[in-house]
């Protein structure tokens, strides 16, 4: 503690220690740090450090641990693992580089040059042109109205030799549709492609595979060619190492393409972190199709995830977010919505019909001057009113819906 006051008096220090934080008590401008890291990945250290089964790696570092909580609950009277000792704590295995997270990096870098080219160009620095990357496919959306000749946009993006494709899809909006697995029916993919051809809108695919625990998996880290970056600017990578295409993602992708109404593809695995981080927030999201998730789940707890993670995508996003079945039966116009909209049409031409037949009767209530048949009839109206407003909206709206004008 001596040799510590002495140096932090005449210099600016970073100590590096296991007890660091605890060693300068009461001094307000000292930043504590905590660096964790992965248990997997300690264990398969100490496995090829010690040359050590994974079950004696395992205890091995359970005892290590121990030792360390007994050593400083000896010393200075505190739990070890107390995070609000510190400012700041930082999972390690999250920050360091994965294949994954270099191949989400070329891709912004990518679509970042390609804003850049459209954003320079005289044909189209002025309208309102959408870009996403995912595995080095260029994504473009763009207003029908803003560009008469799609094939500009091909020409000016030419530069980008790296770009595998470029997919152009006009659009006034956008659907996210997250799924554990494509492998859907027809009758669902219709559905989607009704509602997007209804709101003019691209459909991006996001592929979602949950781990186990919910957490990010370890993956190797990524050795960096430090000389290589100073020259260049860019990390470079001597192999392609993105996850394989998923054939159920490819299929309907494919689909939506021939359908003019892709938006783009991309395969997410890891925790709920992930999918946030995932999700590029300038997009103009309508809606959020969130279903078939969670599968090694027994039905109960498949349910329960489901919901927690859609509350999470709706409180950060602001965006509705529904499954399936709630997509056909708010957004959809079928026979469960026919019969609705014909029961509130009979109750609609009803009351109407009872109304006029007894005009004059009801007149006749409205205008009594006893003080307690107008208050009787004044409550009558706050409750009818806004029920026949119902019933009269359900019937325009579920009629809108038919004629697709929403």
């Amino acid at each position: 503690t001596s040799i510590l006051c002495e140096k932090a008096l005449s210099h600016n220090v970073v100590y590096h220690g296991r007890t660091g934080h605890l060693l300068l008590p009461g001094i307000s401008h000292i930043l504590k740090i905590r660096v964790e890291s992965d248990a997997e990945y300690r264990i398969q250290y100490i496995m090829q450090k010690l040359q050590l089964s994974r079950q004696k790696a395992k205890r091995y570092l359970e005892q290590v641990d121990d030792d360390r909580r007994r050593w400083v609950k000896t010393f200075y009277n505190v739990e070890w693992n107390v995070f609000s000792l510190y400012d700041l704590v930082i999972n390690l295995p999250e920050f360091q580089a994965t294949p994954a997270s270099m191949n989400a990096l070329k891709d912004l870098y990518l679509a970042s040059r390609a804003r850049l080219l459209l954003a320079s160009d005289r044909r189209t620095s002025r309208m309102n042109i959408k870009v996403k990357v995912s595995d080095r496919v260029l994504y473009v959306t763009y207003l029908l109205q803003q560009i008469k000749h799609p094939e500009i946009i091909n020409e000016v993006l030419s530069p980008l030799k790296e770009a595998r494709e470029i997919v152009c899809t006009k659009a006034q909006t956008n659907i996210l549709w997250i799924q554990e697995k494509f492998e859907i029916q027809e009758e669902e993919y219709k559905g989607i492609l009704s509602l997007a051809n209804t709101w003019d809108a691209a459909v991006e695919l996001m592929k979602m595979t949950p781990d186990e625990k919910g957490e990010m998996p370890t993956a190797p880290a990524i050795k960096q060619d430090t000389e290589s970056w100073r020259q260049t600017g860019i990390i470079d990578e001597s192999e392609e190492t993105g996850p394989p295409e998923a054939p159920d993602l490819s299929k309907i992708y494919e689909k939506l393409i021939g359908d003019g109404r892709a938006g783009g593809k991309r395969s997410v695995i890891g925790s709920q972190k992930t999918l946030m981080n995932a999700i590029d927030r300038s997009v103009n999201y309508r809606l959020i199709v969130f279903d078939n998730m969670f599968a090694a789940k027994d039905p109960s707890a498949r349910k329960r995830l489901l919901q927690e993670w859609s509350n999470v995508l709706t409180e950060s996003l602001q965006i509705p977010v529904v499954t399936m079945k709630e997509l056909k039966s708010e957004y959809r116009f079928g026979a469960a919505q026919l019969v609705r909209m014909l029961t509130a049409a009979i109750l609609t031409a009803l009351i109407i019909f009872l109304l006029f037949k007894s005009g004059p009767q009801i007149v006749s209530v409205l205008s009594n001057a006893d003080s307690r048949v107008r208050i009787i009839s004044t409550i009558c109206i706050l409750i009818f009113v806004p029920l026949f407003a119902y019933i009269y909206s359900t019937v325009t709206g579920l009629l809108l819906k038919m004629i697709k004008l929403e």
